[in-house]
C-alpha cells in the first residue's frame, strides 16, 4: 500500500478514500473515529507500542498497558435526541458530546462539543464536527480526555 496515499490510525493503514477517513462520514462513522482517535493518544501519552491492542495490554504485567486496556473497554457513548454523550468509565462520566439533531439553533448536525458537567456540554463553540473534518483536524482538537 502506497503510504502517501493512506492515513494511519491505532497503527492501522486505512486509505484516504475510505469511509472513516474521507470527510462526509456518517454520524455513527463518526463517533467511532472520535473514539479510535482517542484510543491512539492515550496510546502515545502512555508510551504503549502502536501496534499492541488493548485485549494484549490487558494481560500485561506493566501498569500501564492494563489502565489503556481498561480505559479502552470503558470508552463509550450513549445516544440521545440531542446529543450523542461520549462517557469515560461509566455512564456518569462524559468526556464530551456531538450535536445529534438537525434542529439546533446554534450548531451543526456533528459539532464536537467539550464537556461542561458529566449531564451538559459547553455551547460556547464548536470544537470540530465529526462529519466534516479530516482525520488531522480531528486528531489536532482532541486529546483521550476528550476535546480541547
Amino acid at each position: 500500500m502506497d503510504k502517501t496515499n493512506t492515513v494511519k490510525i491505532l497503527g492501522s493503514e486505512l486509505p484516504e478514500d475510505h469511509f472513516l477517513v474521507k470527510p462526509g462520514r456518517s454520524i455513527e462513522d463518526g463517533v467511532d473515529l472520535m473514539k479510535s482517535l482517542m484510543l491512539e493518544n492515550y496510546k502515545k501519552w502512555s508510551n504503549i507500542p502502536e501496534d499492541k491492542t488493548a485485549s494484549e495490554c490487558a494481560e500485561s504485567d506493566v501498569i500501564r498497558e492494563n489502565m489503556y486496556s481498561e480505559f479502552a473497554n470503558k470508552l463509550g457513548h450513549i445516544k440521545g435526541n440531542k446529543y450523542i454523550k461520549l462517557t469515560t468509565g461509566g455512564r456518569n462520566s462524559a468526556c464530551g458530546f456531538i450535536v445529534n439533531t438537525h434542529n439546533d439553533k446554534k450548531f451543526k448536525y456533528g459539532d464536537v462539543l467539550k464537556a461542561a458537567s458529566w449531564c451538559a456540554p459547553a455551547r460556547n463553540f464548536p470544537r470540530g464536527n465529526v462529519i466534516e473534518d479530516t482525520v488531522e483536524d480531528m486528531r489536532r482538537g482532541l486529546s483521550w480526555t476528550g476535546p480541547c
